[in-house]
């Protein structure tokens, strides 16, 4: 798996009920498209939101849906045998890989969080993506990322939502450098050149919700080293990360994009999380037409 990875809003109708209608309609066009992977149950997918039984419906869901491309499943909990039960269930439904930030809420040390994904691993044989987003969850250290990875070899690899290329080229060179089919992505659209340069797999970001033809136009470029191109690209995409800084959470913005941009996606979010009001939804409307046109 290498290339553009979409973590995939989870639609929902006014009264908060999953809109099925909108999920299949975004995962027809995504494929269409052509993104090389869709990860359902993300932190774009407002997963903790949901319910455990939710979580498993839309991983089966997801899995009935997505035909043409690799499938992940988001299987992050603070409860490590939820994560276990979690991943034996995308396991048992035929998901390719599952991802799987750390616990939230309570500090921990690496000692616990190794203990934590290898209690996971050990349970299970579905190739597990680390997923390291120190905004919102404990932060994984490159020294444990590389003690994991040589440990267990059903840990393939991590998605990096960290603002940092310091720490995303020391994983590349100090774990993927001893493991060659350890997979490095980024989540931060703005990171996505830097991190094919450096020697990694791909992204796994939010605004390929929206904009998969930008991303999947880098990574042409980039692959027919056609390097003119991936700059003019990779600036693009730089200028459209601002995104997050404009709205208050990254589905805000995300759900706000796609429906400035024409997606059946309805801008509801599950509280306690609030949709932004006008004045962001200008904002984003001026990014994106700034942009214009979008390849």
């Amino acid at each position: 798996m290498r290339g553009v990875i979409v973590p995939l809003v989870t639609p929902f109708n006014e009264d908060y009920s999953i809109d099925l209608q909108a999920l299949e309609e975004h995962i027809n066009y995504l494929q269409k498209a052509g993104v090389h992977g869709i990860f359902i149950n993300a932190t774009t997918g407002e997963f903790t939101s949901l319910s455990f039984e939710e979580k498993k419906f839309l991983a089966e869901k997801g899995r009935e849906l997505v035909t043409s491309t690799f499938y992940l499943v988001g299987t992050a909990s603070t409860n490590t045998f939820e994560v276990i039960e979690l991943t034996k269930h995308a396991q048992d439904i035929g998901a390719d890989y599952v991802v799987i930030a750390p616990p939230y809420y309570c500090p921990l040390s690496d000692e616990a969080l190794f203990n934590h994904y290898s209690l996971v691993a050990e349970k299970t044989d579905i190739p597990i993506i680390l997923y390291n987003i120190p905004s919102c969850a404990n932060s994984l250290s490159v020294p444990l990322i590389k003690r994991l990875a040589m440990e267990y070899s059903n840990i393939a690899g991590i998605k990096e939502t960290i603002d940092s290329i310091n720490h995303v080229r020391d994983v590349i060179f100090e774990v993927k450098g001893e493991r060659k089919d350890f997979k490095v992505f980024t989540g931060l659209d703005q990171h996505f050149l830097n991190t094919l340069i450096l020697g990694g797999d791909g992204g796994i970001m939010a605004c390929a919700n929206f904009a998969p033809e930008l991303h999947l136009a880098l990574y042409k470029a980039f692959e027919e080293k056609n390097f003119e191109k991936a700059v003019e690209y990779a600036k693009k995409l730089a200028k459209l990360s601002k995104v997050y800084n404009i709205a208050s959470s990254f589905s805000s913005a995300i759900k706000i994009a796609m429906s400035i941009r024409g997606f059946s996606i309805k801008p509801v979010l599950r509280p306690p999380y609030t949709m932004d009001g006008e004045e962001v939804r200008e904002k984003i409307r001026e990014l994106l037409a700034s942009l214009d046109p979008v390849p």
